[in-house]
């Protein structure tokens, strides 16, 4: 029989630290991380999505205490860009001429702007036009719900530079619908088919 030197003893407590760790850190996340096809499309403030119990990610400095939710639900969820079972509404913005804002989101003149948006939810879209180089036409819309899809002319609001135009769309799975504020001053050179595959 052999007996242990305080080397030992200093190596065993250290692996014993070691499994303890382990075992809590398991513990406090005992659901599977939560995954998305749309994590890159999280918003710019990179807050992300948390499900199952009490585990999940941090956003803006909050610390995870492991309590349960204070409105004694079942389950804490903050959804971001892209998560929870979402769909991506796709909005295509012809040749950069409008801005355009989601739901009530921050306007953006890119391309292309995404929201994920709850699967048969009807979304608002306004477009304005980017500048005073552009103007609303008589259907700057397709895909939407107004005209079934097809050129729609969506409600307008005031006139030239800060005229708005507004559309909705149910969405039932990824859609894409187009915008375009044309030519000013009457809103010309618009496609006349939608962009959108």
């Amino acid at each position: 029989m052999s007996t242990m030197n305080r080397m030992d003893w200093l190596g065993a407590a250290g692996i014993a630290a070691f499994a303890v760790a382990g075992a809590v850190a398991c513990s406090s996340s005992s659901s599977p991380a939560s995954t998305s096809s749309d994590a890159a499309t999280s918003d710019a403030t990179g807050s992300g999505s948390t499900s199952g119990g009490s585990s999940g990610s941090s956003s803006g400095g909050a610390e995870d205490t492991g309590a349960p939710p204070a409105d004694g639900s079942a389950e804490a969820t903050t959804t971001a860009e892209g998560g929870g079972g979402n769909v991506t509404l796709t909005v295509k913005n012809y040749l950069l001429w409008c801005s355009v804002t989601i739901n009530g989101g921050t306007a953006s003149t890119a391309a292309t702007v995404t929201a994920s948006v709850a699967p048969g939810s009807m979304a608002t879209i306004v477009a304005k036009p980017a500048s005073a180089a552009f103007a609303i036409g008589t259907n700057p819309w397709f895909g939407v719900t107004q005209n079934d899809g097809g050129a729609a002319p969506g409600t307008d609001v005031g006139t030239g530079a800060t005229e708005t135009t507004t559309a909705t769309v149910v969405v039932t799975g990824n859609q894409c619908v187009s915008v375009c504020c044309g030519d000013a001053p009457n809103g010309t050179n618009c496609p006349t088919t939608n962009p959108c595959p």
